[in-house]
């Protein structure tokens, strides 16, 4: 759920205890978090910065804790890499379920759990490879924005297969409307991988936790 605190968008959860809020910069940090910290003291909270100015100095004096760092990457239709794909699938419904089974191996302290996913299934495009008949790779990515996708997880057992995931998800996206996808990669393979799909560096993107208090 969306709300606004003294003219600063939040994206709160109750059902989780999370509250994120993206850009907010040192002017307004201090008004926001003393009815953040009034209001939602029950919840995690995290700031998420984008290609601005992060108030470093608050931050460290709330004891934010950095937990994202990443480089921002983007991709438009007319950069994408060409290739032969034939060996990705999507993930449907009869497979959904295959599918959570690996991802709440790979990646246990994720927030999009195959629980959370399967809630909002519709907002997803999920797609997969197979090694002897089971899924193996896969990949996340969001389609709720009206003209964004975004990549959230890629799992892959080399730089190949990571490749074919990203180039598939992406032309779906594409086919469905979307005129980018945004991808925030934090290793040299993964962003090794985005650049031979034919995604560019365009910034970073940080995300610090401050922790509930009660």
């Amino acid at each position: 759920m969306k709300i606004i605190i003294d003219g600063i968008e939040a994206l709160v959860e109750d059902a989780e205890q999370y509250l994120q809020i993206n850009d907010i910069n040192s002017t307004d940090f201090p008004a926001v978090w003393e009815k953040l910290n009034t209001d939602y003291a029950g919840h995690d909270k995290w700031f998420c910065f984008r290609n601005v100015e992060i108030p470093f100095a608050v931050l460290d004096e709330l004891g934010a804790v950095l937990e994202d760092d990443c480089i921002q990457m983007f991709l438009n239709a007319d950069k994408i890499n060409e290739s032969e794909i034939i060996d990705v699938e999507q993930v449907m419904d009869e497979s959904f379920w295959e599918f959570t089974v690996i991802h709440d191996i790979c990646r246990p302290d994720m927030y999009w759990t195959g629980e959370r996913l399967f809630r909002e299934f519709s907002r997803w495009g999920v797609f997969c490879m197979r090694c002897n008949g089971q899924i193996s790779d896969y990949i996340i990515m969001s389609m709720h924005d009206s003209t964004q996708a975004e990549i959230f997880c890629v799992e892959a057992s080399d730089i190949n297969r990571r490749v074919k995931l990203i180039t598939f998800a992406a032309r779906y996206a594409f086919d469905n409307e979307k005129t980018e996808v945004l991808y925030m990669v934090d290793s040299d393979e993964e962003r090794e991988s985005a650049e031979a799909v034919g995604f560019a560096v365009t910034g970073f993107y940080k995300g610090y936790k401050i922790e509930r208090t009660i």
